[in-house]
């Protein structure tokens, strides 16, 4: 047996390893050791590169044996120029989820994942499902259920998530130490500080969908793909409402709004304006200079709130300067603020719309970001066919994990409630 023959044999069996490890990791259970199962992915993955490795270099010794063609003055070398498609496309007829869930049976469906591998290698994408990254054109064209993203999210501090435990004690000095002026011989100031903790939690986010299993394999090839795209979307969308009015008891992360002894602005007003509630921001703004002697550095609001502001005029000259104009207190463009007071504005269609007596209010948050901290691990996606194969479908399922330290420094955040801020009028 040659040496091309034997590397050829021992790729087929690593492939073979491979596909059963990813159909172990798609079956899994509540009983399943998922570590252990993803342990085994990321081996046999590795192990299939290296006997490709392994196959490359012996093509390459055949064809450096192999004497190359002597042209004449007379001939010219021949150049093809070659561009091949990539393996999963918009107007393929083969779904990059489809074969996820075949692989371990289907050959063909195990060379289009590691051919796809290999042709998105460059890309900086880290949450697909057991090392697979999903195509681009998932994220060029697909026609999306509107979420409202996570603007607040992405602007917040990162951390990354540690790799074990569901909940973190952060130390703090809960009441610091003194000094005082001391006369000769006198005695010194002494205060001991004391101490508590601050405790974090891991939390999870997930969603699932069932579809049949005619729908996965009869349909155009991108749906599958549109309802994990969709799942993301949703996943992001519910994260970024937890960091603003999650509620601790309710297995989430402490939002904004649910953080213990902020400090707190009330806009009474009934017929509001923005020039009257632009005084109700720089209240907020000194209360967290004036408690947590810092000044804050980003202001968050609902986008009718940004608009409501971005429209508001002065007796004399327009409230928010846009292009050339002077004298204003911050600058607006496109129909939103973008600045208020120097600080940038956050604008999150996250922000409940219905708070207050009447539920038609929404807050307003100044915010020293520095305070806070938000610890992701990437999102995981799996398929899984068992739980459902009596009734022949199966489930696409995402999930992550995150932690979120919000409740360091209270003080460093402000919030605006009350009447002033109603369904605004244009």
């Amino acid at each position: 047996m040659s040496d091309f023959t034997e590397a050829r044999a021992a790729y087929d069996a690593a492939v073979d390893e491979m596909a059963d490890a990813v159909a172990a990791l798609s079956n899994t259970d509540e009983d399943s050791d998922l570590d252990a199962l993803e342990e085994r992915a990321r081996k046999a993955e590795a192990e299939v590169e290296r006997r490709e490795k392994i196959i490359e270099r012996l093509e390459k010794i055949e064809e450096a044996r192999s004497s190359a063609p002597v042209l004449t003055p007379a001939e010219e070398p021949r150049v093809a120029v070659v561009s091949e498609e990539r393996t999963y496309r918009p107007d393929g007829r083969t779904s990059f989820f489809r074969d996820l869930i075949t692989a371990k049976n289907d050959r063909d469906a195990m060379d289009r994942l590691m051919r796809h591998r290999a042709e998105t290698e460059e890309r900086d994408v880290s949450s697909a499902s057991n090392g697979f990254i999903p195509p681009v054109y998932l994220s060029q064209y697909m026609v999306e259920v509107p979420r409202a993203g996570r603007p607040f999210a992405d602007v917040t501090p990162k951390a990354a998530l540690p790799a074990s435990g569901t909940s973190f004690t952060l130390p703090k000095v809960a009441t610091g130490a003194a000094v005082a002026a001391q006369t000769d011989g006198g005695s010194v100031q002494e205060t001991d500080p004391t101490t508590s903790t601050v405790t974090t939690y891991v939390r999870t986010v997930a969603g699932q969908v069932d579809i049949s299993q005619q729908l996965l394999d009869r349909s155009d090839p991108s749906f599958d793909a549109v309802v994990f795209r969709d799942l993301l979307n949703a996943y992001d969308s519910e994260v970024d409402r937890q960091l603003l009015v999650g509620a601790s008891g309710s297995n989430e992360h402490v939002g904004l709004a649910n953080v213990a002894s902020i400090n707190t602005v009330t806009y009474t007003d009934a017929s509001p304006t923005a020039a009257e509630a632009l005084p109700k921001i720089y209240d907020a703004i000194q209360k967290i200079a004036s408690t947590r002697y810092m000044y804050p550095t980003h202001i968050v609001m609902h986008p009718r709130r940004a608009a409501f502001f971005a429209a508001g005029l002065s007796s004399t000259f327009p409230l928010f300067q846009q292009g050339g104009l002077n004298q204003a207190a911050g600058e607006q463009n496109g129909g939103v603020v973008g600045t208020i007071a120097g600080l940038p504005v956050v604008i999150d269609a996250n922000i409940p719309t219905n708070l207050g007596a009447g539920t038609n209010q929404d807050t307003i948050y100044v915010v020293h970001m520095p305070d806070l901290v938000l610890m992701e691990a990437e999102i995981r996606t799996r398929v899984m066919e068992q739980p459902l194969s009596d009734t022949l479908e199966v489930r696409l399922q995402v999930f992550g994990y995150s932690a979120f330290a919000s409740e360091r420094y209270a003080k460093g955040i402000a919030a605006i409630d009350g009447t002033g801020l109603v369904t605004p009028a244009f």
